[in-house]
């Protein structure tokens, strides 16, 4: 597939016989064929994004969300070495594929990833000790009965003391807790704060995540502690953080930054509200990391419109990513920056709220580099 990049790379005598009217008399030689168009570029050819996030005054590790079988994947693998320079596991980590019952884990697929990345010098956030989706059932449950608070809380402190301490020192920063709040969404159940009622709400009450915060600084004292969630550019949603923060610290509990998701669409969320949310809460003296970018092609997440990735829809995603990676590249408080996966084939956002096409990632399904590489690419060399 050419690009722009490519296309300018073509000589112009190339483009002669499409600009111009007429044919070769009989007593004119017939011209010489016209070179083919050279192929696309190799993963190494392509200008290296984590070089250029590197390179500027202030380095931004730049990474993304992997699994297993695409660090396996050798042209997959080729893309990911050339490109990042942090991981996430997209799966891998969550307790309902780590955790088989009270002290017994399956750690062999996390255990890959955050060797692949260790062995490479790279950075590995871990991702999420807490969250109400992709729990493990026996956690909730004493036989037949609803488990008892005294042994949620238990357990909880068991699977955060055994989980992080199994990769002390090999996980720099984790996701403590995942989407505890909820705001402006139909349907929500919360308490009067905007907290979601999930199971570890419900049966232990908010102090869930101060335990959760408390085990994990226990367990590794060393690695950084963050809160994780989407929307965050929501004023509810970032004074909800906010106040639970100023809590926690009251109280003697160790949290030190805010994730920041950042599944976007094409129309949303406003930019100008995004820079707002980061300044307020590098004013709280908080750390933040971007932690799950994309950007569907849809006009929000949940739209199924969409059906083909047009060149008009591919450039209003390149001018949407562009607009977002100036953001987070010259926004002081921001230490870190992620994608949520690597390339379109292998997207969430596929599947989720129903399966359909989306496009949201900077290769597209042949592993190509679609216009939003290039906005990237450009953020990070040009951004004050």
């Amino acid at each position: 597939m050419l690009n722009r990049r490519h296309l300018a790379a073509l000589p112009l005598f190339a483009c002669l016989p499409a600009c111009g009217g007429g044919t070769a008399s009989a007593q004119t030689p017939a011209a010489p064929p016209a070179p083919a168009p050279p192929p696309a570029p190799a993963p190494a050819e392509l200008p290296s994004l984590a070089q250029a996030f590197a390179a500027r005054a202030r380095p931004l590790p730049f990474g993304l969300a992997v699994t297993p079988t695409l660090l396996r994947e050798a042209a997959s693998r080729a893309l990911i070495e050339r490109h990042f320079n942090t991981l996430v596991a997209e799966n891998a980590m969550k307790m309902e594929s780590l955790s088989r019952g009270e002290g017994q884990y399956a750690f062999a697929d996390a255990d890959e990833i955050v060797n692949f990345g260790r062995s490479r010098g790279w950075k590995v956030r871990g991702h999420t000790l807490v969250w109400h989706v992709q729990t493990a059932p026996w956690m909730f449950r004493e036989g037949a009965a609803e488990v008892s608070r005294a042994t949620l809380v238990a357990r909880l402190e068991r699977y955060i003391a055994d989980v992080v301490g199994h990769f002390k020192g090999r996980v720099y920063a984790w996701d403590v807790v995942n989407e505890a709040f909820q705001f402006d969404e139909a349907g929500a159940v919360t308490d009067a704060n905007g907290m979601r009622q999930s199971d570890w709400r419900r049966i232990i009450g908010p102090e869930f995540i101060e335990i959760a915060f408390r085990a994990a600084a226990r367990a590794d004292p060393d690695a950084l502690l963050f809160y994780n969630d989407y929307e965050t550019q929501n004023p509810n949603k970032v004074a909800a953080m906010l106040k639970l923060v100023r809590e926690l610290r009251a109280a003697g509990v160790r949290i030190d930054g805010i994730g920041h998701q950042m599944h976007c669409a094409r129309n949303w969320p406003r930019v100008n509200d995004v820079r707002a949310a980061l300044d307020t809460i590098a004013a709280a003296g908080l750390r933040q990391h971007v932690t799950e970018l994309d950007m569907a092609l849809n006009n929000n997440l949940a739209d199924t419109a969409v059906t083909a990735a047009t060149p008009a829809l591919l450039q209003a995603q390149a001018e949407r990513y562009a607009e977002l990676s100036a953001v987070f590249a010259s926004h002081a408080g921001v230490e870190a920056l992620l994608l949520w996966g690597l390339h379109d084939g292998q997207s969430w956002l596929n599947y989720w709220p129903v399966q359909r096409f989306e496009a949201p990632l900077l290769f597209d399904r042949q592993l190509q580099a679609k216009p939003a590489f290039d906005a990237v690419l450009n953020a990070a060399r040009t951004a004050p």
